[in-house]
């Protein structure tokens, strides 16, 4: 649900902060230590509401808090004195403080996720458990358990864990469970069951509550993106919903089953830190959580990679879906309600996925740049700027027809609350 609060927007735009400047601030300072000289550093785009000059540089605070940048003089090759940055342009330093400096952007975002992760490890919050009512409790488990195999199958993390659920489809399923903090293993025959997952006002149905009907017969044994590949065209389907003795049905437009329904085994995720469930429990010490925070940075790129990977899965059968800036500032929204600590993963998941796509060999972006760098240390010679630049300015229209795609997916899904 997003919340205009100022709770909500106070978490936002520190959000915004946070990921930004350390991501600019990567880049400029490196680039003054390379010697380079840095003509602005910007928070935001649009016009400037402060800006204030020390030395060479002015550093600003603009408009649209959506970005920022370091401008570095002779960034393109293409600029005039004095803003070539004459000896101390961009262009005129040796390849590898250019590289340095492209790549140390995302780095310091990245750097930002581990430090995040492993502040919420040393502050801990509450453990997954069976959930009343669910299939794990009807075979009998209660207490603090984790979920380790699916059919014999490891689970890999609570993302994999969902994904296989739902690519079962509520068929039953053999889940090997353990004590949270070890212990003897065991295993059960569970019957999943299909429950609504989205946090909105409207329609009214319960978070967690279980989708009992569809259009006023059994709930059909597929995964819910299947589900509503098969409704498409229709303007709304019928839910018949159960929660906590309640019964109700509501109307839901087809497009939104992909997301908000999910096949469940009655595993509770911990309220305290939803966003990386692995992560609750109880304080770890410095040491462990030092290495655990860092370590889940290559796990969450590779859980990323993958989720790239599912976007171009045959029709029907991914679950992964683009997030743009809207539904990035509702999943903020949402963590600012839910705790400080969730709050503080999902700001590192965010500035993870920053720094990540900032140094995929897109032009335009960080790691665009960097390719082109080293396309000029194979070649030994660098490239035509103007050809160069205009490959950089294809690069931004497609950016930007992405963010426009998937910022129409957020609106389209969006719900908003009081």
């Amino acid at each position: 649900m997003f919340s205009w609060t100022w709770q909500s927007i106070g978490g936002i735009a520190g959000m915004l902060l946070a990921v930004v400047i350390i991501h600019e601030l990567g880049h400029f300072v490196t680039a003054k230590r390379a010697g380079i000289a840095v003509e602005e550093f910007a928070v935001g785009f649009g016009p400037r509401l402060i800006g204030v000059r020390r030395g060479e540089t002015t550093y600003s605070l603009r408009l649209i808090l959506a970005g920022g940048y370091v401008r570095m003089a002779g960034m393109t090759g293409l600029e005039e004195p004095p803003h070539d940055g004459g000896s101390r342009g961009f262009i005129r330093a040796s390849l590898g403080r250019r590289a340095l400096v492209l790549a140390a952007g995302g780095g310091m975002n990245l750097l930002l996720a581990g430090v995040l992760f492993t502040t919420a490890l040393l502050v801990g919050s509450p453990g997954p458990q069976v959930a009343p009512g669910g299939g794990l409790a009807a075979a009998g488990l209660r207490g603090i358990l984790t979920i380790t195999a699916l059919d014999g199958r490891p689970v890999g993390g609570v993302t994999r864990l969902r994904d296989r659920l739902q690519a079962g489809a509520g068929h039953p399923v053999r889940v090997t469970v353990r004590p949270y903090g070890g212990g003897p293993a065991r295993t059960v025959t569970v019957r999943p069951q299909l429950r609504w997952a989205a946090l909105t006002t409207r329609p009214a149905i319960p978070l967690e509550a279980r989708i009992v009907a569809v259009d006023g017969g059994p709930v059909p044994l597929r995964s819910p993106t299947q589900l509503a590949a098969g409704l498409r065209g229709r303007t709304a389907v019928t839910l018949g919903w159960v929660s906590g003795g309640r019964h109700g049905t509501a109307a839901v437009a087809p497009t939104m089953l992909s997301q908000a329904l999910i096949w469940e085994v009655g595993y509770l995720l911990p309220i305290g830190n939803y966003v990386m469930p692995a992560f609750s429990g109880p304080p770890r010490g410095p040491a462990t959580a030092l290495a655990q925070g860092f370590l889940a940075v290559p796990q969450e790129i590779g859980a990323i990679f993958t989720g790239i990977a599912q976007l171009f899965a045959p029709h029907g059968q991914s679950q992964a879906h683009l997030t743009g800036p809207v539904g990035i500032a509702e999943a903020t929204s949402v963590a600012t309600q839910v705790s400080p600590i969730a709050y503080v993963t999902l700001v590192g998941v965010i500035s993870l996925n920053l720094g990540l796509f900032n140094l995929l060999p897109i032009p335009f972006l960080d790691g665009g740049r960097l390719f082109f760098v080293g396309l000029e240390w194979i070649r030994r010679r660098r490239l035509d700027p103007q050809r160069e630049a205009l490959v950089h300015m294809v690069g931004l229209a497609l950016i930007l027809m992405l963010a426009f795609y998937a910022t129409y997916g957020d609106i389209t899904s969006l719900h908003v609350g009081s």
